[in-house]
């Protein structure tokens, strides 16, 4: 069969390219390239697909690899309608997706990918376009369709794919579409890498060793979408050799939710990295759990030339405990310690903290931002978001200060404080 995979525009009031790349997406392609089909990938948020460049100005890199995604203001859904900003969409034009629909002809099949919740609405539109220039059934799965699957069958796609084994998506493809996909014994996340070279170019390789994570904090939805597990470090390893090779790059990023779960495979895969001399850069956004942090580990994340740690702090009083316990003042002291103590700069450490939790004072805020200028490192205020699906959510339904049925674009975090009552005011928020 020839199968399209698509990466969508997201429809947002702000967007930047802090290293996204869809790696479900990338698996579902892997898979499918090991079942011999032939399979095409129009990543509209690739903003280093020198392609794009033909169709409008790509604004450059800022550091590593990130940067700023082409974008069009559009007309405010009714819903957003007093929201005092601009509403936007980012990725490519719709030309470039045209263009590339034109090259790639017939196709038997088209899946669409999605993340944020509060995306759906370029999910959508990118959905209407392809069915408009494309003869095949439209399959929506990611994120969005696991969170909320209720909503995402309102979606234009002719089917939604909600399930997190890839295992299922032959018989479920067969059963909707008398489509002949095939079967294959394999375990997508120990035996697939993701298929970076369904790729033209690409400014950065985005990995995860691992899927899940054993925490069960509040306001967290990880842990009921995946069950906890490591990947083989050596194959790990073998993957970002590939395709740095293939690519050239000269940053990598790996995008755990728990890189320091399972220390023994950390660290194998630590010394695997560094055993390859490959001269980029590593970096590790998504936010580590300061209490598994040792001084091993960290000469060993020096040692490979890792560039940007962020720490999971999230929030000083009270909450620590009532959110799930995952993180206390003195696991941050301990760990910026034990990172500085290694060769780690102020520059290269830096700690999330979320405003507008449920129940939290803006003084538990101040006290975060405190501790973190304290100890010289930096701070990335975020603001909060409502996961369905998560404790914090069924709590604050119960108590009837959430409508299960919201409107998913009502809960981006740009637009939480214009709105709900329960939490911090914009202006507060802005201010912290």
């Amino acid at each position: 069969m020839r199968i399209l995979l698509v990466n969508p525009w997201i429809h947002d009031f702000a967007a930047y390219d802090f290293w996204l790349k869809p790696l479900g997406l990338l698996y579902v392609g892997a898979y499918l390239l090991s079942l011999g089909h032939e399979v095409h990938l129009v990543d509209l948020l690739n903003r280093h697909d020198p392609d794009i460049r033909g169709f409008t100005r790509v604004p450059r890199d800022k550091f590593y690899g990130t940067g700023k995604f082409p974008s069009r203001t559009l007309e405010k859904p009714e819903v957003l309608k007093k929201i005092p900003r601009k509403f936007k969409e980012y990725g490519a034009p719709e030309e470039f997706l045209l263009k590339e629909l034109e090259d790639f002809g017939r196709a038997d099949l088209v899946m669409v990918t999605s993340t944020m919740t509060y995306w759906y609405h370029g999910v959508w539109k990118t959905i209407k376009v392809l069915k408009e220039n494309v003869e095949a059934p439209v399959v929506l799965g990611g994120i969005y369709t696991r969170i909320i699957p209720h909503h995402a069958l309102r979606s234009p796609a002719d089917a939604v794919f909600p399930y997190q084994d890839l295992e299922k998506l032959p018989r479920f493809l067969e059963a909707r579409f008398d489509l002949k996909v095939g079967q294959k014994d394999l375990d997508w996340f120990e035996d697939l890498d993701p298929a970076y070279e369904l790729y033209r170019e690409v400014g950065y390789l985005v990995f995860t060793s691992s899927v899940g994570c054993p925490f069960r904090c509040t306001y967290c939805i990880t842990p009921k979408m995946w069950r906890f597990r490591k990947r083989d470090p050596v194959k790990v390893a073998r993957a970002v050799e590939r395709y740095v090779e293939m690519f050239g790059v000269k940053d990598v990023v790996f995008f755990d939710d728990a890189f320091l779960v399972d220390a023994d495979k950390t660290k194998k895969l630590l010394r695997e990295l560094i055993g390859l001399n490959l001269e980029v850069r590593y970096h590790l956004p998504n936010g580590i759990h300061t209490r598994l942090l040792d001084r091993e580990t960290a000469k060993l994340m020096k040692e490979a030339n890792f560039k940007t740690i962020k720490l999971g702090y999230e929030t000083s009083g009270r909450l620590q405990d009532e959110t799930g316990g995952k993180v206390h003042d003195e696991d941050l002291i301990r760990a910026v310690e034990i990172l500085k103590g290694v060769g780690f700069t102020s520059s290269e450490i830096s700690a999330y903290i979320m405003v507008n939790m449920p129940w939290q004072r803006p003084e538990d805020v101040i006290r975060a931002i405190d501790l973190c200028r304290s100890l010289g490192i930096g701070i990335n205020v975020n603001e909060y978001t409502p996961i369905p699906g998560t404790q914090d959510w069924q709590e604050l339904v119960r108590r009837g200060m959430l409508d299960p049925g919201i409107d998913p674009l009502l809960l981006n975090n740009t637009v939480l404080p214009f709105w709900w009552e329960h939490g911090m005011d914009y202006e507060t928020v802005r201010r912290l």
